[in-house]
């Protein structure tokens, strides 16, 4: 009797993740942003699910609170995860290329949505004050 060959699916997802997060460092405040441009393949045979992500291109920034532009300040303090297609992707990569820090506030055209938010600053300088 002839066994049946599993055929792999597999599907391509394209993500777009950026985050703001405000901390203090050596009494100082300071902002990290982070944006990250990936592909997630994710491939199925039978009930095995192998997934493989490669990072196109990413940037981490830390800037001093008093050194940074308003716009950056008025942030949400959250991580961003953005699923866009593969034409939006492109365009975000040629974007990365030429004007990187326009990703940081950027909202893409997307598939699917997810942000987390972090506490505020606020809260964060006045909880370090009260230890």
């Amino acid at each position: 009797m002839m066994q049946k060959q599993l055929i792999p699916q597999r599907s391509v997802t394209y993500y777009f993740l950026k985050s703001k997060d405000v901390h203090m460092e050596n009494g100082r405040t300071a902002i990290t942003l982070f944006v990250r441009l990936a592909r997630e393949i994710t491939t199925f045979t039978g009930r095995e699910k192998q997934t493989q992500v490669e990072t196109f291109w990413v940037e981490l920034e830390d800037i001093a609170m008093e050194q940074a532009a308003e716009k950056v300040k008025a942030l949400p303090n959250c991580m961003e995860k953005y699923e866009v297609s593969e034409q939006v992707f492109r365009h975000l990569l040629q974007l990365s290329k030429r004007c990187p820090n326009e990703l940081h506030g950027l909202i893409p055209y997307y598939v699917k949505a997810n942000r987390e938010m972090f506490l505020p600053w606020q809260e964060l300088e006045q909880s370090w004050e009260n230890c």
